[in-house]
């Protein structure tokens, strides 16, 4: 009889650290920082360009310094038709862009499919995050009436906090 109570103490022991670690979660990593000033310095062709991030829970801002050219992503991952940055002449009214952005774990995915009046389409992915080093990077792929371009990968250092 005392070994059943053994066995059966025994197993309510196991049964209890099991489910423990079953229904033990471990808290989300917390999500990188993207706000700030970042200047490109890669690719070295784009070496020097500024441009002004801010991020919340709902939205990516991305701009100029100058606040020109600026484009906010809703990060829901709902696709939305997107203002051409620096709009308003009559060729920008002809291209159409729809942009979906979300977080995917502790990067930040943009998906966006251009149109332009003379046919062309072209889809495009951005993949932010940031490195080991603090870096902002990236990882760019475009593909244009089906042809895929060669991946970039942009790499920004932050030049200053907002």
């Amino acid at each position: 009889m005392r070994a059943i109570r053994l066995t059966s103490a025994a197993l309510v022991v196991l049964c209890a650290t099991w489910g423990a670690s079953l229904g033990a979660q471990q808290p989300a990593p917390p999500k990188p920082d993207f706000n700030g000033r970042w200047v490109v310095v890669s690719p070295r062709e784009g070496a020097g360009q500024e441009q002004v991030v801010t991020v919340d829970e709902k939205s990516l801002t991305k701009a100029r310094p100058d606040g020109s050219r600026k484009m906010v992503y809703q990060l829901d991952g709902v696709e939305r038709r997107m203002p051409l940055p620096g709009g308003g002449t009559r060729m920008a009214s002809d291209i159409t862009i729809m942009a979906a952005a979300k977080w995917d774990g502790n990067r930040i995915v943009i998906t966006t499919i251009t149109n332009y009046s003379a046919g062309m389409r072209t889809e495009g992915k951005d993949v932010w995050s940031i490195d080991a080093q603090g870096r902002l990077v990236i990882d760019s792929t475009e593909t244009g009436n089906g042809a895929p371009s060669a991946p970039i990968k942009i790499i920004f250092t932050r030049k200053g906090k907002i």
